[in-house]
C-alpha cells in the first residue's frame, strides 16, 4: 500500500515503514511555492550532554517569549509546514517549552522536536502532553545497539544515557508516536550522524526503523559547529568508499525489502533537505545549519524579508532550482 500524496524527492511512499516524518511530509508543489521547514534554536542553551560533533555554540537564548511568538507568526504566514526546534541545548528543559510548542501548533505549523528524550521523556505524562501538541519527536540516535559508543558520543561518563534513551523511546512508541498512518508518515524518527565508528550499524538500524514505522535519515558531519573546528578528529569521518558502500546498502535494503525506491541524497541519504532558514535564540538568522553566515536579525526584519535576503545572497537555496542535495556537504 502506498500513500496517495507524492512527496518532494520521494514520490508516493510505502505505508508503515516510516518513510516520511510528519512535518517533513512536503509535496513538490508545497516545496516550490512555500517556505517548507524552519530551524529555530528558540530554546535554552542548557544541556546535560557534551556531544563532540555538536553544531551549536550554546549561545544563551535572549529572544523573549513574545518575540519568539512573533517569529512563529511570520513563519506561519509564509505557509511553512514545520518548525524544527533544536535549541542551543536540550529543548525540553526550557521553561517555556510547552508554551512555545503549543503556540506553534495553534498556528497550524507542526513542531518537530530534536531532543535527547532521556531528560524529560521517561515520564509518561510528559510524553502524552507532547503527543497532544501534535508534535513529531526526533530522539538523539548515534547508535541503537552500542551503548558504549552512544554514551561516548554524548560525553556521558555515568554510562546511563543509552539505557535512558531507549527507555524513553519505548514510552514514545507505546504512546503511539510511530502509529501507522495512511499518508505514509510517522511522528517518531532519528537523525543519525554517521561516523567511521557506527557506519557498520546502518543496515541493522534501517531495518529496525522500517519494521517499526520509525523515520530515519543518515547524515554526515556538517562543515559547521564543532565538526568544522581545527581540533575535530578527521579519522571519525567515513572514507569515500565507506560512504559509497553505505549508500548502496541503504538503496538496496529499501528497494528490495521494503519496496521503497528513492534517490540517495548527499545530506540525509533517505530524503532531500527541506530546511530553509536557521534562526538562533538571540535573533540572528543564517541560511541553514550548514551555512552559519549571518544575514540579519529577526528583531530588525520580518521572516519574509529575511528569507528573501538569503535567496539574494545564496541563490542556491531557491527551491525552484534546488535539487535536494546539501549545498555544503561533499557529494559522493
Amino acid at each position: 500500500m502506498f500513500s496517495e500524496k507524492a512527496y518532494v524527492g520521494l514520490g508516493k511512499v510505502p505505508v508503515g515503514i516510516g518513510a516520511v516524518l510528519r512535518g517533513w511530509d512536503i509535496t513538490e508543489q508545497e516545496f516550490k511555492g512555500k517556505l517548507p521547514v524552519v530551524d529555530f534554536r528558540a530554546m535554552t542553551e542548557a544541556c546535560p550532554h557534551n556531544c563532540f560533533h555538536c553544531f551549536t555554540n550554546k549561545n544563551r537564548r535572549t529572544l523573549t517569549l513574545e518575540q519568539i511568538k512573533r517569529v512563529i507568526d511570520g513563519v506561519a504566514e509564509m505557509g511553512a509546514r514545520a518548525i524544527d526546534f533544536l535549541g542551543e541545548g536540550e529543548p525540553t528543559i526550557d521553561p517555556c517549552f510547552f508554551e512555545i510548542v503549543d503556540y506553534t501548533s495553534a498556528k497550524g505549523v507542526i513542531p518537530v522536536i530534536f531532543t535527547d528524550v532521556a531528560t524529560k521523556m521517561r515520564d509518561r505524562d510528559f510524553v502524552q502532553r507532547v503527543k497532544d501538541t501534535g508534535a513529531s519527536v526526533c530522539p538523539k540516535c548515534d547508535s541503537l545497539f552500542n551503548g558504549d559508543y552512544q554514551n561516548w558520543v554524548v560525553g556521558d561518563k555515568t554510562g546511563r544515557y543509552f539505557d535512558q534513551r531507549n527507555e524513553a523511546l519505548q514510552l514514545l512508541m507505546e504512546a503511539g508516536f510511530n502509529q501507522v498512518e495512511p499518508d505514509g508518515t510517522t511522528r517518531l524518527g532519528f537523525d543519525m550522524v554517521i561516523s567511521s565508528r557506527n557506519i557498520g550499524e546502518v543496515a541493522e538500524t534501517l531495518r529496525f526503523c522500517r519494521k517499526n514505522n520509525l523515520w530515519i535519515v543518515f547524515s554526515f558531519y556538517l562543515p559547521a559547529g564543532r565538526s568544522a573546528s581545527i581540533g575535530f578528529d578527521r579519522e571519525l569521518e567515513p572514507t569515500v568508499r565507506a560512504r559509497q558502500e553505505m549508500r548502496k546498502s541503504v538503496l538496496s535494503i529499501d528497494r528490495d525489502q521494503f519496496g521503497f525506491n528513492h534517490i540517495i541524497w548527499n545530506n540525509f541519504a533517505t530524503m532531500p533537505c527541506v530546511e530553509r532558514i536557521q534562526i538562533y535564540g538571540d535573533g540572528r538568522v543564517s541560511p541553514c545549519p550548514g551555512n552559519e553566515t549571518i544575514i540579519g536579525m529577526v528583531q530588525d526584519s520580518s521572516v519574509r524579508e529575511l528569507h528573501q535576503m538569503i535567496l539574494d545572497q545564496f541563490p542556491g537555496h531557491d527551491p525552484v532550482c534546488f535539487d535536494g542535495n546539501c549545498l555544503y556537504r561533499s557529494r559522493v
